[in-house]
Formats: structure tokens, C-alpha cells, sequence
């Protein structure tokens, strides 16, 4: 028997000052039923669950023991449990997820999470049916957009918006993706300094501090995702280029960025050398692998957000992000990705003869053996 319903009712009687008799002839059944439905022998008829709910101002589905939303923690140890299944049976995590989502519908944050999973393992998942992609992606579009029609969070939407422009990049519709999030940069106004001064006026300026650190430590990375992209769209202009890397190198080392996010730092150098390569500038391209490699063996992996010597009150606000301190993808496929890039990369076709060159693949692929 449902265990949760008896103590329910029971718990909301008694809280409210009412016996059993009272119940009973609101809902006009007998003292007995209701006993009965308290110590677990019986259930409440269908029909009767709308009145017991309204009796006790709350809800047909906590009354039945069903929560409907999880805790910031509970989607966490989630999306890493599913995402562990994928990797270890992308059919079987699959299908767990689907029943997450399935039972959990009205959740926003945990559908979206789900959706997020999906598209962060997209390879993974269509790695023995190719053909499924087409198909994953527009569910994932749908769980998106089922998120957006329903919640009322502003920055989640925002979110969801970038997901969606993300997806449509991935299918070439371009247009589509500047009617979605706009034709030109949008102002920036930053909340964060307004926080940290308001605190600071408080009285609070440890918080005023934290404040100030998760939004630089939050900025830093993306600018330097911006520096990546914007170094493997500067494929004509190389002045520009390698203007672009020098600024980009100087911020990585003035903020120590490669402490505490080497992932992100290791695709700036991955994007260096692929642009180096590009333009045929050789000797240049095999410096920027070195120093890719050299920083790719320090790195262990699996990896989690945290702070430095310098972001030292930022754990607090990683870990309540809504998947902590854990990346969006499993850091172990990650490192695969990396080792695989500078070995596959077109662009590095000129360099497989070098001895240079073949010394790095021989000790990024020595890196977790």
C-alpha cells in the first residue's frame, strides 16, 4: 500500500485541529474509511481526491506522495548518474532518461538538464546509428521548448535560447539563428556589481567579495571561449590573428586561467595551432602543440570547476549552480576529444612528418594510460 497518501492525511488532519469524524462527514463517507485509509488498509476513492486536496489546501500529487520538482542537489547526483549510464550504455541511459523526464514533466530545471545531457552526448548516442541524430536533435528541441513555453525564469529562457541557436548552428540554419537571439550585440548590464555594493553597504564584505569573484571568474571564461572562436573565424586576416593569439596568451597567463579551467585554456592552444597550421605557418603551429601538450600532461582528469589562490570564495556559488561543480560533459570523454583533435585535425595534415609533431602524439597519448 501507498505508505505516503495514510501519513499525508493523517499528518494534515491532526494539523489541522480535525477528527476523523469531522473528515469523514465533509467528504461524506464514514469515520471508519477514513481510519482505514490512515493506517494504510485502503485508499481514498479516485473521485475523493480533488475534495481531501482543497479540504487541506495542497495538492492531488503531494497527497499521493509525489513530488513533482527536485532539489539544485538532486538534479545534480542525476545528471552525472545518467550521464555515467550513457557512457557505459548510451541505449540504456537513454531510455532512463526518457522516464526521467517522463515522470518528472513538470520539473523545468530537470527536463532542461536532461535536454542538456542529450546534446552534450549527442556523439555518444549516435555513435552506432548515425541516422538517429536528426531525430535526437528535434527532441531535444522539443524538451527545449517545452521548458520555455512553461517557466517563468528569465535567465533559464535566455538559456534555452542559446540551446536552440546552438542546434540550429549544427543544422546550417544561420538565418534562423539570428532571427532567434538577434542580429547584433545586445548591451550588456551586468547585475553583479549593483549585488556586491549593495552587500558591501550592508556591512557583508566577505559576500561583497564572493560576489565579485564568481562574475570574474564567470567573465574570464567567456572571453577566453570568445578568443577561441573568434581566433578560428580570423582564417584570412593574419595580422589579426596573431594579434588576437598574443592578447589571448596574456590574459590566460595574467590570470593564471590554466589553475583552475584547463579545459577551456587547452582549446585556446588548440585553436592557436590549427590557426597556425592554416596559415602554413609550421614552426609556429608545433610551439602552440607543445605548449598544448605540456599542459594537457599536467592536467587530471576527471576535472571539476573550482576556484584558485586568487578565486578563493568562489566554490560556494559553483557549487550552487545547476550542476555544480561538475562540467557539462564527462571530462574523460573530453580528454578522448582533445588527444583525438590534434591527432585527426585536418589542418595539421603538413605536420605528421615532423619528429616534433609525432613526439607530441606519443606523449599526450601516454596522458590516463
Amino acid at each position: 500500500m501507498n505508505n505516503a497518501i495514510a501519513k499525508r492525511i493523517a499528518a494534515f488532519r491532526k494539523n489541522n485541529s480535525k477528527t476523523q469524524q469531522q473528515l469523514a462527514d465533509f467528504l461524506g463517507v464514514t469515520k471508519a474509511s477514513v481510519s482505514k485509509w490512515e493506517t494504510g488498509q485502503t485508499y481514498p476513492d479516485i473521485s475523493l481526491l480533488p475534495l481531501l486536496a482543497a479540504y487541506f489546501d495542497t495538492t492531488i500529487d503531494y497527497l499521493l506522495g509525489y513530488d513533482a520538482h527536485l532539489t539544485l542537489q538532486d538534479i545534480q547526483r542525476l545528471y552525472a548518474s545518467i550521464q555515467k549510464e550513457i557512457i557505459a550504455s548510451p541505449s540504456d541511459g537513454l531510455n532512463h532518461l526518457r522516464k526521467l523526464v517522463k515522470h518528472y514533466w513538470s520539473c523545468d530545471t530537470l527536463v532542461f538538464s536532461m535536454a542538456s545531457l542529450m546534446m552534450n552526448q549527442l556523439t555518444l548516442l549516435t555513435q552506432d546509428d548515425p541516422q538517429q541524430q536528426p531525430l535526437l536533435l528535434q527532441e531535444i528541441s522539443d524538451l527545449l521548448n517545452h521548458v520555455y513555453d512553461n517557466t517563468a525564469d528569465s535567465e533559464l529562457k535566455q538559456q534555452i535560447k542559446i540551446m536552440l541557436s546552438t542546434l540550429l548552428l549544427n543544422q546550417g540554419k544561420a538565418a534562423e539563428v539570428l532571427e532567434l537571439v538577434g542580429k547584433t550585440v545586445p548591451p550588456l548590464v551586468p547585475p553583479e556589481s549593483i549585488i556586491a555594493i549593495a552587500y558591501h553597504l550592508l556591512g557583508d564584505a566577505e559576500q561583497a567579495d564572493a560576489t565579485f569573484q564568481a562574475a570574474l571568474y564567470q567573465y574570464l571564461t567567456v572571453i577566453l571561449s570568445l578568443f577561441s572562436n573568434y581566433l578560428i573565424a580570423l582564417d584570412n586576416d593574419y595580422s589579426q590573428f596573431q594579434e588576437t593569439v598574443d592578447k589571448a596568451d596574456g590574459f590566460v597567463a595574467l590570470f593564471e586561467i590554466a589553475e583552475f579551467h584547463p579545459v577551456i585554456v587547452l582549446n585556446l592552444y588548440l585553436a592557436e595551432a590549427v590557426g597556425y597550421a592554416t596559415y602554413q605557418q609550421n614552426t609556429l603551429a608545433i610551439t602552440m602543440l607543445e605548449k598544448f601538450a605540456n599542459l594537457f600532461v599536467k592536467t587530471t582528469f576527471p576535472l571539476k570547476l573550482k576556484g584558485n589562490h586568487y578565486f578563493d570564495k568562489v566554490d560556494p556559488w559553483i557549487e550552487q549552480l545547476m550542476l555544480g561543480g561538475q562540467m557539462p560533459r564527462d571530462t574523460t570523454l573530453m580528454q578522448a576529444d582533445l588527444q583525438q583533435a590534434v591527432k585527426n585535425h585536418p589542418a595539421f595534415e603538413g605536420l605528421k612528418a615532423e619528429a616534433a609533431y609525432q613526439k607530441i602524439i606519443k606523449l599526450i597519448e601516454s596522458h590516463g594510460e
